[in-house]
């Protein structure tokens, strides 16, 4: 290079020799620096490609400056805490389990991440990166690999029903329903055109749910296609479940009494709500007793023989009979009804029959019934909370193994629930504020290892004192 000062060009050639490798000397704007230089051949245009990087600048009096090198600094990271250590703790009966069910980590995992951070099977690894439980496991949940698990899973049915054999309790029954899910692949086998509960055809999946009456958890849960009848999906689930006693509480729409017939034969117990034009009311109605249910209700009630079924249990409510006074008095001045017609219905305001087996008190059957109530508020969590009620997945046994995934998290939903029931808190917070609030609670870990939490608002140390036991604290 020309007009290079002396004291440059001596540096710049100390530079060389020291560095034993081919340099540049540049001038920009009166500035002098030192480049490194290499050669990179291109396979593709299969020519030599020169590549420099700025290593150092010479000041006119001869210094050599080498250029700062950007240093890692030592940086902590923060972690979502308080939920996912809840929900790992909840789900110690999952970890357990001696099934041959393969993924359990994964399972867990993904359950967890179902039940705090719903959403596309893409978002899977970041959020399991940003949650504690992370930092002692490392698992791959890629989207990919996510999928390869759930078509394993999926496609394992007795693995999957041993499972919910382990998870179910000995003894009591099973609430039971079906819900429709809607689907938007058009790949799916699974996906059929069936009426929905406001019957209408639609492409849909069928889900089925159990749910024990002892623990009031979720005990299992199956998909079938979506044109399927209650009575087919009935008879295969109590083909594979492994239940020693077995009962099913069905749902006002169920009218396959056949089938009853045969479940009875079968020792297999059921309760099944009649709906107000039911071949098996009678046209009188008497009732020859009343119980207690919850802390004010009085509840009227009678118990009649009935052949070949077993029993029917007729139950009268005052609440529910006002209401449904009121609204046929109302039906009567719109002129829908006559008085004569008004009459003979408001025999049956406020009254309702079951159909069961069971040859027990009528307190009993009525608060069995009663409880499917949370079988109802599991679907809705499924389909609502977890957003399962869209499933775009493309193979049927993914499908399957999603919804195993769902079933867990219900069940880890239904646990946060207990424990609000007992401490009298259910209708004060719910299972979704519990969650939000505890993931306030983040836990720091610095590069050297050491752990600390954060500060805790005023709510999250409030929800933390009711599952103190289950979330270990460190104040670092």
């Amino acid at each position: 290079m020309k007009n290079v000062p002396q004291t440059i060009q001596t540096t710049y050639q100390q530079i060389k020799q020291q560095q034993n490798t081919r340099l540049e000397l540049r001038t920009i704007k009166n500035h002098y620096y030192i480049y490194k230089a290499q050669n990179h051949y291109n396979k593709q245009t299969k020519q030599s490609i020169k590549t420099t990087q700025l290593i150092g600048k010479i000041t006119p009096d001869g210094t050599y400056h080498p250029k700062k090198q950007k240093t890692k600094t030592t940086t902590t990271k923060t972690y979502e805490y308080g939920s996912p250590q809840l929900l790992m703790q909840l789900s110690q009966d999952i970890q357990n389990t001696k099934t041959n069910l393969p993924h359990k980590n994964e399972l867990i995992a993904l359950s967890i991440i179902r039940a705090t951070h719903p959403g596309p099977i893409r978002h899977t690894q970041t959020v399991w990166n940003d949650l504690y439980p992370s930092t002692k496991t490392n698992l791959n949940l890629t989207p990919k690999n996510v999928t390869n698990i759930l078509k394993d899973i999926g496609f394992m049915t007795e693995e999957t029903y041993d499972l919910f054999h382990t998870l179910s309790p000995e003894g009591g029954m099973l609430f039971y329903d079906l819900t429709s899910i809607l689907s938007s692949s058009k790949r799916l086998l699974l996906a059929e055109r069936g009426y929905n509960p406001g019957w209408e055809q639609t492409e849909q999946i069928r889900v089925a749910l159990a749910f024990s009456t002892t623990t009031h958890l979720p005990v299992a849960i199956d998909v079938f296609y979506g044109s399927l009848k209650e009575v087919k999906i009935l008879n295969y689930f109590k083909a594979h479940y492994k239940g020693t006693d077995l009962g099913f509480i069905m749902d006002r729409g169920f009218t396959s009494y056949e089938l009853l017939l045969e479940l009875k034969k079968e020792g297999i117990h059921y309760i099944v709500p009649l709906m107000k034009n039911s071949q098996f009311l009678p046209p009188t109605i008497e009732l020859e007793g009343v119980f207690k249910y919850g802390k004010k209700r009085v509840v009227a009630c009678s118990k009649v023989c009935v052949e070949r079924y077993g029993f029917l249990y007729l139950f009268k409510d005052p609440s529910l009979g006002k209401l449904t006074d009121e609204y046929l008095l109302g039906q009567v001045y719109k002129g829908e009804l006559s008085m004569e017609e008004y009459y003979f219905e408001q025999r049956l305001a406020g009254v309702f029959g079951v159909l069961s087996d069971l040859d027990v008190e009528p307190r009993v059957v009525y608060e069995q019934y009663k409880a499917r109530e949370e079988v109802e508020q599991a679907f809705d969590f499924m389909k609502n909370d977890l957003e399962a009620d869209r499933t775009c997945l493309g193979c049927d046994d993914a499908v399957r193994g999603f919804f195993v995934v769902v079933f867990l998290a219900m069940r880890l939903y239904f646990k946060i629930l207990m424990r609000l029931r007992e401490r009298g808190l259910v209708g004060v917070v719910s299972v979704r504020e519990v969650l939000f609030v505890l993931s306030k609670m983040r836990m720091i870990v610095e590069a050297n290892g050491r752990e600390y939490l954060c500060a805790l608002p005023k709510k999250t140390e409030q929800i933390l004192e009711v599952f103190s036991d289950l979330i270990k604290i460190s104040w670092g």
